[in-house]
């Protein structure tokens, strides 16, 4: 395979040279566009520098400087803005997830220690009966809309106040723009994993991380300041916040911030976007929706012979995806070309419908502890099944691989964090003796630098006969039949050892109206043709059928820990 070579992007010193820069290069362009009070609002690469510095100079004002200040909200410039600015003045942003529970967020406020908490009103609304729990926290102010009720709280402040007095300690002198001094090795933020107070582990990670990390992503992707984006994933989620925000925004591209989780699929088709970035199961709720438009339609042999044809002309230079798909591709907006995705594997049966259609979907592997980009599959270079390439300026290794190739997947480079928030004891075990992060993940590296994942080590199932079985490979076969909506594999413990046992939560509208007897047979019909294609081992031989979905994390990964 011809050696990829990466795009040239200079490496930046902090965020304000971030925001400077791409507001020096694309000044009034749109940034984002969004959604308040029912309005379509727009914010440019200018309005960001403008806030950006308003805010540092009211935080600075607020001597936020080494202190620890908590995020929670819903997608708004006011959140980027905050976590640049925090980051710019010398504090510590933790960004939080605001599907949390109330009494989750505040643990999360309260072990951080932090004195101000920026908030979306839902998360005030949410918080006000704990905020007598919260003694350190001393400022509480709501980004986004304007609160509807009167705010008589003396701790509370809205952000247009805070940006109405950064403006003003410029216009006297008292706050000079660009005159702070950063130190990209100190820590800047604190990335929660997903779970409790009690579970979660702060991923401690410094400028320098978020910046590496940054132009890396500008390096190894193919997008340019022509790009339109649907921000659709969580914005506190680093694969979102790095990718599709701060790197996209460093490109030049324009991001719609998707205001609903319902109104997705009708924002993509109105605002047109030319790429998107998405976890597995987006894509995969795409690919269904196409099919079983194509079926109600009564095309799918048609559309099935097209696919055949178009892919046989595109081998000999004539490309006509665009006219065979149009309908397909005019639902997604029309202009939408590429997806990248990351987060677990995905189905390459997926990948290959999408390819057909036209739009092509780049695979990425990551990681929070390596915020989050470990590899991703160059545009024009890519490896069906694969990962991607080690991205640039990263080093991967595979430690005591098997016969079979494959073993734990360990990095190291300047996007690694710094190590866990109070837990030596987690951070020391994350480490090998000579410095490589361990991600817990299994994989092969191929002659070429792609990436193989092939399952998760906490997952890993010991079987019988001592061998390993990655519940990841089960999963992907089981996920293939149009009966089953949602699948975990695990292992139970039974009188002869362990037991691989599949737990289903059935697709209803595609098994119909039968009863549990039948459908534990027509389920277990389907594992049996599975089960036919792998070594004895391997074998699902237990059964278990759901009556509801199970528990997902907001990046919609299921709650493993749950299962057990």
């Amino acid at each position: 395979m011809k050696k990829f070579v990466p795009r040239e992007f200079k490496r930046l010193s902090s965020v304000e040279e971030l925001v400077y820069t791409a507001a020096g290069r694309f000044g009034d362009k749109p940034l984002y566009y969004y959604i308040e009070d029912k309005e379509k609002k727009t914010f440019t690469y200018n309005d960001h520098k403008h806030s950006f510095d308003a805010l540092r100079a009211a935080l600075t004002d607020m001597r936020i400087g080494g202190k620890t200040v908590s995020l929670c909200g819903d997608q708004h410039p006011d959140w980027i803005t905050t976590f640049l600015s925090v980051i710019g003045c010398g504090g510590v942003i933790v960004p939080l997830d605001r599907e949390l529970q109330a009494e989750q967020l505040a643990g999360f406020v309260s072990i951080t220690e932090s004195e101000t908490l920026f908030v979306s009103e839902r998360e005030y609304k949410m918080l006000l009966p704990y905020f007598d729990t919260l003694p350190l926290l001393r400022t509480v102010v709501i980004i986004g809309a304007h609160p509807v009720d009167e705010i008589s709280d003396e701790k509370v402040v809205l952000f247009d106040d805070l940006i109405e007095k950064g403006e003003k300690l410029i216009a006297d002198g008292t706050y000079v723009p660009g005159t702070f001094k950063a130190d990209p090795a100190r820590l800047s933020c604190i990335l929660f994993t997903s779970g409790t107070t009690g579970t979660s582990k702060g991923v401690m990670i410094s400028e320098y991380n978020i910046l590496f990390s940054v132009i890396q992503c500008c390096k190894m992707v193919s997008n340019d300041e022509n790009d339109v984006f649907v921000s659709v994933l969580p914005i506190h989620h680093t694969f979102a916040l790095i990718t599709n925000h701060l790197a996209m925004s460093h490109i030049g591209a324009t991001s719609f911030m998707n205001d609903s989780l319902k109104h997705t699929f009708k924002n993509i088709t109105e605002v047109k976007p030319t790429c998107l970035i998405l976890v597995p199961l987006f894509l995969e709720t795409m690919d269904k929706k196409i099919w079983d438009n194509v079926k109600k339609q009564g095309k799918e042999k048609q559309v099935r012979a097209l696919m055949k044809a178009s892919n046989a002309m595109r081998k000999t230079g004539i490309d006509m995806r665009k006219t065979f798909f149009s309908g397909i591709l005019n639902a997604f907006g029309g202009n939408l070309d590429r997806i990248i995705v990351g987060g677990a594997p995905i189905d390459p049966e997926i990948l290959r419908d999408f390819d057909a259609f036209g739009i092509t979907v780049v695979e990425g592997y990551g990681i929070t502890e390596c915020c989050p980009l470990i590899s991703v599959n160059p545009l024009k270079q890519r490896k069906f099944g694969s990962a991607g390439l080690i991205a640039d300026g990263l080093e991967a290794r595979i430690d005591e691989p098997a016969e079979s190739g494959d073993g734990e997947i360990q990095v190291r480079g300047g996007n690694v964090f710094m190590g866990y928030y109070k837990n030596d004891a987690a951070t020391k075990e994350a480490f090998t003796e000579d410095g490589w992060f361990r991600t817990g993940d299994i994989g092969i590296i191929d002659e070429d630098g792609y990436i193989f994942i092939t399952g998760r080590k906490k997952n890993v199932i010991i079987a019988s006969n001592g061998k390993n079985v990655y519940p990841e490979e089960l999963e992907e076969y089981l996920l293939k039949s149009p009966i089953i909506k949602e699948a975990a594999v695990i292992g139970r413990k039974g009188d002869d050892g362990i037991v691989i046992t599949a737990l289903i939560y059935p697709d209803k509208d595609a098994v119909g109206d039968i009863d549990e007897k039948e459908l534990y047979e027509k389920i277990f019909s389907e594992i049996n043709l599975i089960n036919k294609g792998l070594p004895t081992f391997k074998h699902i031989t237990a059964l278990e059928i759901r009556d509801s979905e199970f528990e997902k994390t907001t990046t919609r990964k299921i709650k493993r820990f749950l299962l057990k």
